[in-house]
């Protein structure tokens, strides 16, 4: 039971992890691609 609860939270602490790489990874591109768009326009 134990070493169950141990897997459940580790499971949860490594989704929750990757949840947040995840984000993370999409607001970066998303800033990229803003930034290209608006290279592309002559804004910078």
């Amino acid at each position: 039971m134990i070493m169950e609860d141990q897997i459940s939270v580790g499971t949860r602490f490594l989704n929750g992890f990757l949840t947040v790489m995840v984000v993370l990874l999409v607001l970066v591109l998303g800033a990229v691609i803003i930034s290209l768009i608006l290279a592309a326009f002559g804004v910078f």
